[in-house]
Formats: structure tokens, C-alpha cells, sequence
């Protein structure tokens, strides 16, 4: 009977809390989530639900100061994952959205499992009563971390994904080096002429842009290596600041001798 009533008790709190929410968060925060991929947020119409929580609540009026620190470590670590994925630029809003989706499933499945705890505890099934009021908690906090550790999966393949483009990059632009272009003036006709919507390019496309603002060459290039995160990449990026820096035609058999091992690269990848 005490079991029943606990069970009753927490399915009521995360039933008023979530019917509340989503009362609440009605229509406050559709300009945020309309242009979301439904395919990567399989509970974006819930997305406003946690948008409106985490508004509401404020870490650092009930986390102890000594855990809030290692909170906000944590936080910033999880920043710099999505800053990778989505670019700095985005990180605050994706931030915003990430919380959110893991606070909306969260609570939607712990209340979906707190709902089961109720029914199988009337039905006088107190082993399946206890196992998913035991599987609400674990929703409730477990979600998160979860979905913490979704975004490394995202980055891996997200980084393969430029790994197995970034050879055909090379090559393309060691063949325009090698015609008399310029490493800049190859890299814009690359990222011109291309039509593919890629990590790769798209991170070109951006140190392009950062260019052609006034942004120094070696520091568009340098940043864009770092945004990659992939060494080969890293490696090339050193090469042409060196071009840069010292001029000279030894670039071109620089850039052949990095193509061929970024296709080892691509072969590991694709392995």
C-alpha cells in the first residue's frame, strides 16, 4: 500500500509538471524549434516543454556551490562538443536546444514509465510496480548523460565524414596549384564549384566567407583546421601557412606527398 502511494505521488508530480509545461511553453517557443530536423530530435514538438523548464530553473540557486562548479565544467565540455558539431557561431543556440530536448525526454519518459508503475501496482504486480517506478528515476536523470553521450557519436561521424572527403579536396586543389593558382584562389573555386552540403565544405565555405570579411588567410586557415579537428587536416593547414609565410613552388610536392597518405586515411576510415 505505502509502495502504491509513492508511486502515486511521483507519477502525480511528473504528470502535473509535464501537463503544466506543456500548457505553459504553447506556442512561447516555435520560432526556436520550427526549423529543426525531426529525424534528429525525435521529440522536437516536446522541445518547448524543456525550453520552459530550464528557463524556470536556475542551477545555481539549488546546486551546492561545490557540485555547481564541477556542473559548469561539465557544461562547457558539452559547449565545446557542440560547438564542433554545429559551429561557434550556433553553440549557444544548439546549447539551448540540447538541454531542452534532454529535459523534454526526460520527463516524458519518466512519466510514461511512472504511469506503468501505477497501472501494474493497482493491478497488485509489485515486482513490475517497483522495476518501473525503479526505470522512472533512471529516465529522469539517466537521459541526460545519455544523450550527453550522443553528441561523441554525432562527432565521430562527423569527423569520418571529413575524413573521407578531405583527399579529393587535395587533390582537387594540388592540381590547381600545380596549373599556377594560387592556394586561395584554388580553395574558392573548389568551394564555388561545389554543390555538396558536407562537413568538409562546409567548414570551407565558412573560412572562405571569414576571408573575403578581411580575416588574415593563415588565421582563416588555422581556425579552420581547428574546427575540423582531424590531424591530417591539421597537418595541411601548416603546410600552406607555410607557403604563405615563405612563398615558393615547393608547395606542390608537399601537397602530393599529403595526398597520398590522406588516402591511407580515407582506406582507415572506410575500414
Amino acid at each position: 500500500m505505502i509502495v502504491l502511494i509513492i508511486v502515486i505521488v511521483v507519477f502525480a508530480a511528473l504528470g502535473v509538471l509535464f501537463i503544466v509545461s506543456f500548457v505553459k511553453s504553447k506556442g512561447l517557443y516555435d520560432d526556436y524549434v520550427e526549423s529543426l530536423d525531426k529525424k534528429e530530435y525525435s521529440f522536437k514538438d516536446l522541445i518547448p516543454i524543456g525550453l520552459f523548464i530550464n528557463g524556470k530553473f536556475n542551477a545555481r540557486k539549488v546546486i551546492p556551490r561545490g557540485i555547481y562548479k564541477y556542473s559548469y565544467i561539465y557544461e562547457n565540455e558539452i559547449k565545446n562538443r557542440i560547438s564542433e558539431l554545429y559551429g561557434v557561431k550556433y553553440a549557444s543556440y544548439y546549447l539551448m536546444i540540447h538541454n531542452g530536448n534532454k529535459t523534454a525526454v526526460s520527463l516524458t519518459l519518466a512519466a510514461g514509465a511512472a504511469l506503468l508503475s501505477v497501472i501494474t501496482g493497482i493491478q497488485g504486480d509489485k515486482v513490475n510496480c517497483m522495476f518501473f517506478l525503479f526505470a522512472s528515476f533512471a529516465f529522469l536523470i539517466g537521459m541526460h548523460f545519455l544523450l550527453d553521450k550522443s553528441l561523441n557519436d554525432k562527432i565521430k561521424k562527423r569527423r569520418i565524414a571529413i575524413q573521407m572527403e578531405f583527399p579529393d579536396f587535395i587533390n582537387k586543389l594540388t592540381l590547381l596549384v600545380n596549373a599556377g593558382m594560387t592556394i586561395s584562389k584554388a580553395w574558392e573555386k573548389i568551394v564555388v564549384d561545389n554543390t555538396k552540403d558536407t562537413p568538409l565544405y562546409n567548414e570551407m565555405s565558412y573560412a572562405l566567407g571569414e576571408i573575403r570579411a578581411g580575416k588574415p588567410e593563415a588565421v582563416a586557415y588555422e581556425e579552420f583546421g581547428r574546427r575540423c579537428k582531424v590531424k591530417e587536416i591539421v597537418r595541411f593547414v601548416s603546410v600552406i601557412i607555410l607557403n604563405l609565410k615563405k612563398g615558393g613552388s615547393d608547395v606542390v610536392p608537399m601537397l602530393k606527398v599529403q595526398a597520398t597518405e590522406c588516402w591511407e586515411m580515407r582506406k582507415n576510415a572506410a575500414r
